[in-house]
């Protein structure tokens, strides 16, 4: 890939300055199975067919091999690149996923045809080429769509978001891949689930496409144009593979979570017994989910981490009391230590009631499991009295 992207990127240089027609179209990708093209791509396609060149400009590149790429990648700091390749082999590449091509040819005049194709030579110069990587705001897609804007002077969408929030924009298209989903949920923070207007969203490349069949340019003689007239497919040729649904998904695992709760005080009261480990293994995931979030939230560039209210419930407090909780059971002392759990899980539900962020559900069970399982460990002694009864 690298090498052919060379190859181009020198062909592109050579016929800068010969003059014709070209066209420019937006290429949307649709989203493949691997987690990284779940979300799909963009791409903005060159074809003049005088001078027989069929290109896209690609702003999706990046270097596994970069120094500290793995660091980097987790702070924030990710750079991309843009490159071109022929129009063949990125077809070839998306087409092999099995990802429908949709092509929506841009209506532009052919000064602003040449205007648009300088700037993407400039951006494919080595000294331009590496951008600083951003999801919602600097991605594949909004790379061309604020090209686009710049050389039209400006483009108008006469759509409706699609959804309300970020959050909203993201679930939708992870529906069918729960963990990740999951993943990202507790990731970002509350920032996202503010409302988000037609051009926030265009984040997404598929919300892009759908927004250029309604987009409009103000001409010459102060009319609006329609941005984009045609539109084609470029279908795979590969069979759709059933769709695989797993019952091992965060919903049920938190469920199972919270019934095991229940299973462990009923068996305490029953054996009177303190069963301590199942208290180190819920509260170490509560302590390392914490950690790794209050990680994100200080020191990582990615948008949206460091507003996250997750932070009540799920924080590295819960890996300095879980000595405390241990120590405590196995001397049969008093659990007065675990109001400490108690709050934290109120502040979370208040919170959530407030709305100050849309929590994933199956926290809402681990949640309740703590609460309920504090609660427990502080009336403990009473309940096995009650038990004899």
């Amino acid at each position: 890939m690298k090498r052919v992207n060379i190859i181009v990127l020198g062909l592109l240089f050579s016929l800068s300055m010969m003059a014709g027609t070209p066209k420019f179209s937006v290429l949307t990708c649709y989203p493949g199975d691997e987690a990284y093209s779940l979300y799909g791509h963009t791409g903005l396609r060159y074809c003049d067919e005088e001078k027989g060149l069929d290109i896209v400009f690609n702003y999706g590149y990046f270097d596994f091999d970069a120094p500290h790429f793995i660091w980097r990648f987790v702070r924030g700091e990710t750079d991309y690149m843009v490159g071109a390749v022929s129009y063949d082999v990125f077809c070839r590449e998306y087409m092999n996923r099995g990802s429908l091509i949709v092509g929506d040819v841009l209506e532009l005049t052919p000064e602003q045809e040449n205007e648009l194709f300088e700037l993407l030579r400039e951006n494919c110069r080595p000294e331009n080429r590496v951008y600083r990587y951003n999801y919602f705001y600097n991605n594949c897609t909004t790379k061309i769509r604020d090209l686009v804007e710049r050389v039209t002077g400006g483009v108008e969408y006469d759509a409706a978001p699609g959804y309300a929030t970020f959050r909203d924009a993201l679930n939708a298209l992870l529906e069918n891949h729960p963990w990740y989903a999951f993943g990202i949920n507790l990731m970002l923070g509350a920032d996202i689930d503010r409302p988000a207007s037609v051009r926030d969203l265009q984040f997404v490349p598929m919300n892009y496409m759908e927004n250029l069949s309604k987009a409009y340019v103000t001409g010459e003689n102060g009319e609006r144009d329609r941005l984009s007239t045609v539109r084609n497919m470029t279908i795979p040729e590969t069979e759709d593979s059933p769709a695989v649904h797993s019952n091992f998904t965060p919903f049920n695992v938190a469920l199972l979570l919270l019934l095991a709760t229940f299973v462990v005080m009923l068996c305490e009261v029953r054996k009177k017994k303190s069963f301590w480990a199942f208290d180190v293994l819920i509260m170490s995931m509560q302590g390392l989910a914490g950690c790794v979030l209050l990680f994100m939230a200080l020191f990582s560039q990615h948008p949206a981490v460091g507003n996250n209210w997750l932070l009540i419930l799920l924080n590295p407090l819960a890996l300095v009391l879980m000595p405390v909780y241990v120590c405590r059971m196995r001397k049969r002392r008093s659990m007065s230590v675990a109001w400490v759990q108690v709050a934290m899980v109120v502040a979370f539900l208040v919170s959530a009631a407030c709305g100050v962020q849309v929590y994933p559900l199956p926290v809402y069970f681990c949640a309740v499991a703590l609460m309920v399982r504090s609660l427990f460990l502080i009336y403990k002694e009473n309940i096995c009295e009650l038990s004899r009864f």
